[in-house]
């Protein structure tokens, strides 16, 4: 059930996102803060207390309402993007691929947020691991039949993530808290090397494969946020997740299918790949600028830093038993990261409205983005631990 449902649900989300593109919307005030481009699936949406805002990466001045007996009624935010890596929290998910087109889509009212995120995986990625995933697979390369040295190869990779939150102000705090829904359609699998039994079993003989590896997945995780907006042009805040639920395609049992040696062919590891602590959690700060360059240009710092309460993986040296598959849950800093979006204005227009709300107010932007990587505690194999990526996205306020 899971499966089909994560399979099918990816078309579904295309054809939703696609249609909120497309479609005519009444008095929205946009105020969305992005925490884009490093790979969130959050959107955070709320004014700042001193009436200016923070949208889609972009900090404006409020919109002049034409009307301003009508009211704001709704509040919607959409983009569309291109990132070279999709690094979700530290952990490359698609790594040596050829990026990934993303895309976001949140309306907002009386304080509350729904919103969708989508990524599609273009060519294909692979990484020196047993498996391509934030949960697991961080073995390292070598274990009780010598040295060991894995490739799994991710031919699709598809994400969905839907979220629900609600938004408050309490004195100088912004205070957020919600939920969020994790959706991986991804197919995989893994070949492993082991050189020194190519004399046995011949020129071929040393890749085994391919094995089951981590495929569709789904994870479910509340979060609440603390921010406040009364430092001009820079706005902190500290996000909390806690994860509870986790299924995955996961394998148990691990098999070279083309070896015949019998002293070799009955060695069967007993292990998960996926991590066992299913409700792990995850801290992370972030500080972001927002500066006006000028009229059509805008320059949006931002660093961030996390520690993980379990909710990641780490690879452990001379590991034995699951450890040599999976890794162990990692307790400790993460991920440093720094980067910067630069929103150039194209144009906005004003419409009408003879209906009880505001007219439409539309913003449209191209907000290139550059995000550096530093990893804190031991890379999961795929990822590096000084990584650089970028991209570019459209982003539409109305």
């Amino acid at each position: 059930m899971p499966m089909n449902f994560v399979k099918n649900s990816f078309w579904i989300a295309i054809a939703f996102f696609c249609a909120m593109h497309t479609s005519y919307a009444q008095g929205v005030d946009p105020t969305v803060q992005d925490p884009f481009p490093a790979g969130s699936a959050l959107i955070n949406i709320g004014p700042n207390a001193d009436g200016n805002l923070t949208m889609g990466g972009e900090y404006k001045q409020p919109k002049t309402i034409v009307e301003q007996q009508k009211p704001v009624c709704w509040e919607w935010y959409a983009d569309v993007g291109y990132w070279s890596d999709y690094n979700f929290r530290g952990t490359d998910l698609t790594p040596d691929s050829d990026g990934s087109i993303f895309g976001n889509v949140a309306v907002s009212k009386w304080g509350f947020t729904l919103g969708m995120f989508v990524d599609h995986q273009f060519g294909t990625a692979q990484a020196p691991a047993r498996a391509i995933s934030e949960g697991g697979g961080a073995g390292v390369q070598s274990g009780t039949l010598g040295l060991a040295l894995p490739t799994t190869v991710q031919n699709r990779f598809n994400e969905i993530d839907v979220f629900l939150q609600y938004a408050r102000k309490l004195g100088p705090i912004d205070i957020t808290f919600g939920n969020i829904g994790f959706f991986i359609d991804r197919r995989a699998q893994t070949f492993i090397a082991y050189p020194q039994f190519a004399r046995d079993e011949g020129a071929n003989g040393d890749i085994w494969g391919p094995f089951r590896t981590v495929e569709n997945e789904v994870f479910d995780r509340l979060f609440i946020r603390l921010a406040t907006s009364k430092i001009p042009y820079i706005t902190p805040w500290i996000t909390y997740y806690q994860n509870i639920y986790s299924w995955g395609q996961d394998p148990f049992h691990h098999q070279a299918p083309n070896v015949t040696d019998p002293n070799v062919r009955g060695v069967i590891y007993d292990a998960h790949l996926r991590n066992p602590e299913e409700y792990g959690g995850y801290l992370e700060g972030r500080l972001r600028g927002s500066f006006p360059i000028a009229p059509w240009l805008d320059f949006n710092p931002f660093g961030v830093i996390s520690y993980s309460f379990g909710d990641r993986m780490e690879p452990v040296a001379n590991a034995t038993g699951a450890d040599y598959f999976r890794g162990r849950p990692l307790r400790g800093w993460n991920v440093a990261q720094a980067g910067l979006e630069l929103p150039i204005h194209l144009f906005h227009v004003v419409g009408t409205s003879t209906g009880p709300c505001a007219p439409p107010d539309v913003h449209v932007s191209l907000v290139p983005f550059f995000t550096y990587s530093y990893h804190i505690s031991d890379p999961t194999p795929g990822t590096d631990r000084n990584e650089v990526w970028g991209g570019a996205k459209f982003a539409i306020t109305f």
